[in-house]
């Protein structure tokens, strides 16, 4: 029987504490409600090696990788969280002193054969975000927030590199505890028999 991916919920982000050669921290995920839509564009560059008239090999190197996600909306008290904003009585203040956190970005879509897939975007970078609102007609419009990220592998030796993670429900497999933490490390899932992940990424 074959599968399909559909659905989209659970969007989660965690701040990137640390990534270097000492260690690899991240904080505890914070769920985003109203997940609405998400585009993962990985892009990679190729290069030809030339040969007896022809193309004898192509290398593969790691390209951009953009995150779009929309959501209902991003609460300011996470937007000034993410984006280093300060608030004062209650207001808001964006400042070009601000530095942005690093962060990972965790979501599921349902399987038809039934349960979830899941994802971890590991290290990533946001951009700034728009914003977008019109006047109301005959009808409620409502707006939509659009959250950008740009990814890259991560750098300590334990992240091997990685920029994802990936998984899907199964016999041996339970996503139960996927969002507890960031998941950049395999090692809690190796088990006999379907389990609930502990101590994820550790």
């Amino acid at each position: 029987m074959g599968q399909t991916i559909y659905g989209l919920d659970m969007f989660h982000c965690a701040e990137v504490i640390q990534d270097d050669e000492e260690s690899l921290k991240y904080g505890t995920p914070i769920k985003i409600p109203g997940a609405v839509s998400i585009k993962v564009d990985p892009k990679s560059e190729q290069t030809k090696f030339w040969a007896d008239n022809g193309v004898y090999d192509i290398f593969n190197s790691m390209g951009d990788i953009d995150l779009e996600a929309e959501m209902a909306d991003l609460p300011l008290k996470l937007q000034n969280k993410i984006y280093g904003h300060t608030e004062e009585n209650g207001v808001s203040f964006a400042s070009a002193e601000d530095k942005a956190i690093h962060l990972a970005f965790g979501f599921r879509a349902k399987k038809s054969t039934g349960g979830y897939r899941y994802y971890w975007f590991l290290k990533g970078l946001p951009e700034l975000m728009a914003i977008e609102s019109k006047t109301t007609e005959d009808k409620a419009d409502p707006e939509s927030a659009k959250f950008k990220v740009g990814f890259m592998p991560l750098q300590n030796p334990k992240g091997k590199r990685r920029w994802k993670a990936q998984a899907e429900d199964s016999d041996t497999f339970n996503g139960e505890g996927w969002f507890n933490q960031v998941v950049y490390d395999g090692s809690a899932f190796a088990t006999d028999t379907k389990t609930e992940a502990i101590g994820l990424g550790k």
